[in-house]
């Protein structure tokens, strides 16, 4: 989905995209409607039953559209939309084409309550906490009457560690009320949930501030109310979300969870047998690193990835190996944090710090193997001084994981990267997933999932090709909200049977040629769209394709 030379870097070197410049505000095309009904004479009450939506709905629309027209009054608003529809430009400038627009995005809900009759203000510290961790990582806080409130991540950008993030969140809660009192955080209990929301999304991604409806918000209030003090409980989607996309999740992850070891990553027990299909090159090399390191070759060795292609299945390999030939491990993974990150011990998940993984490299040649997931995560700064650290720990193994290392880390000895699978060992990975019977899906799984084993696992365990299963939304959508694309353009390509040109586009989307030129030069330099030698566009990956065409709210 992205340059593979640049996993990272949405934009291909030199080829910095143009974005245009902001233009006025606009309104939607409910907001358009509800405008017209206005110039009409109709009240909010007609309104509602003209349109057939409720009228608190049409109230939050006439305020949106009194802000995005910079106006006081019904009468100033409708005189600014016929100066608009006539051609002028009042105010920003003239009334455009919507560039909200609703959307089906993945999203992760946390419900949090407490019982009526708490001491204190413990009620107003459990929205506060919350209010405060929306705010810090970008999700959206619902507070609710009573000592109850909930977050809900994935609105504004969902990214494959949003449940980890969940889950952090509600341990902050406890925390918080545990210094507060000693006895709220002990009646605290929680509901979590994983699935789609229809939200109001504008044209480059954010949240509109608009409209938000998911079934995953009652869903997680009902689990709140029905679990036990001090337990979180998890819904059968936000289970799957966890052992798919977490680097230590385990095989079947638990339906409940202990608030108060909220702070400890659900782990993955030593001897979980793994799917390594595909990898047998990377994990042959790596065994013979291993067996070079245990006997007084010491080796720093970088393993590079995207998100799903199997390194932390190779850095459990390795844990499991290098205990097998010579000894004791130190096993570290790394957990999104507020712009830096935190540090977990494996195998028991608990919080750690990197102090102590600087103080296990610091050991001689007789200390244990070190082995560290997800480093980058780490800040730039802390994950080039362990880089360092790491390549002057001489005659044992150092396994450092990660998407890309920067130019300024330290030189490893082997960087072991891993790239797309081939056709053959995509094939593979979708029989042994799909077992008896599935043979003849496995054809098709693999030619969507393009050599990833992420894709692979997910599109066989459902062994359908829609919906996509939720952890790939997240996924995708985390990547497609990176580059922060035209919405209406990727919905525009998306609908279409085959490629489309750019005339076709403009057409289709009433956009200025220079505008729309930008915004395909975007989508092509951040590996979303491809050009072909006629000129038409299309998606790079079927599975984007699929995506942006499943999003579409009419």
């Amino acid at each position: 989905m992205v340059d593979p030379k640049h996993p990272d870097d949405p934009l291909l070197p030199g080829q910095a995209a143009a974005v245009p410049e902001r233009e006025a505000p606009v309104l939607t095309g409910r907001q358009r409607q509800i405008l017209e009904l206005l110039r009409a004479g109709k009240v909010n009450k007609e309104i509602a039953n003209e349109l057939g939506i409720g009228l608190g709905t049409v109230k939050q629309h006439v305020v949106a559209i009194f802000k995005k027209l910079k106006v006081r009054n019904r009468a100033m608003a409708v005189s600014r939309g016929q100066d608009a529809a006539a051609g002028r430009a009042p105010g920003a400038g003239p009334l455009r084409v919507a560039d909200g627009m609703l959307e089906r995005r993945p999203c992760v809900v946390l419900s949090l309550a407490l019982p009526d009759a708490v001491p204190g203000n413990a009620g107003r510290l459990l929205h506060q906490t919350l209010a405060t961790y929306a705010f810090d990582h970008d999700a959206l806080f619902l507070a609710r009457k009573g000592n109850a409130g909930d977050l809900i991540f994935g609105i504004q950008r969902p990214t494959e560690h949003d449940l980890l993030l969940v889950l952090r969140a509600a341990h902050i809660v406890y925390a918080a009320l545990a210094a507060h009192d000693g006895l709220s955080s002990s009646r605290l209990q929680g509901g979590l949930t994983a699935g789609m929301v229809i939200a109001s999304m504008e044209r480059r991604g954010g949240w509109s501030g608009e409209a938000i409806a998911s079934p995953a918000i009652a869903q997680a209030r009902d689990l709140a109310a029905r679990t036990g003090a001090g337990r979180l409980q998890l819904d059968a989607a936000a289970r799957e979300l966890l052992q798919a996309l977490s680097p230590c999740a385990p095989a079947r992850a638990p339906g409940e969870l202990d608030i108060a070891g909220l702070d400890r990553l659900p782990w993955q027990p030593a001897d979980e047998p793994l799917l390594l299909v595909g990898r047998e090159a990377e994990q042959g090399r790596l065994d013979a690193l291993i067996e070079a390191a245990a006997g007084g070759a010491g080796r720093l060795v970088y393993l590079e990835g995207e998100t799903g292609m199997g390194k932390s299945s190779l850095c459990h390999h390795a844990a499991t190996e290098w205990a097998r030939r010579r000894g004791p491990v130190r096993r570290f993974v790394c957990a999104p944090d507020n712009g830096s990150a935190l540090i977990h011990t494996l195998p028991d998940g608990r919080p750690s710090a990197l102090e102590a993984v600087l103080e296990a490299l610091a050991d001689g040649p007789e200390g244990p193997a070190v082995i560290v997931d997800d480093c980058h995560l780490l800040p730039h700064e802390v994950l080039v001084e362990l880089t360092q650290r790491a390549a002057k720990a001489a005659g044992r193994l150092v396994l450092l994981s990660g998407r890309r290392f920067p130019e300024a880390a330290a030189v490893a000895a082997e960087t072991l990267r891993l790239g797309r699978l081939s056709q053959d060992a995509t094939e593979a990975l979708a029989n042994r997933t799909l077992g008896a019977g599935g043979a003849a899906l496995a054809p098709t799984i693999a030619r969507m999932a393009t050599g990833v084993p992420l894709f692979v696992l997910q599109l066989a365990r459902q062994r359908e090709r829609t919906p996509l299963p939720l952890p790939l939304r997240f996924v995708i959508g985390a990547r497609i909200d990176k580059l922060a694309l035209d919405r209406l353009l990727l919905r525009c390509v998306a609908r279409a049977a085959k490629p489309v040109s750019a005339a076709e586009l403009a057409a289709a989307m009433d956009t200025a040629p220079p505008v729309l030129a930008a915004a395909l030069t975007q989508a092509v330099a951040g590996g979303v769209l491809r050009r072909d030698d006629k000129g038409r566009f299309s998606f790079t990956h079927p599975l984007l394709q699929q995506a942006v065409a499943e999003a579409q709210v009419e």
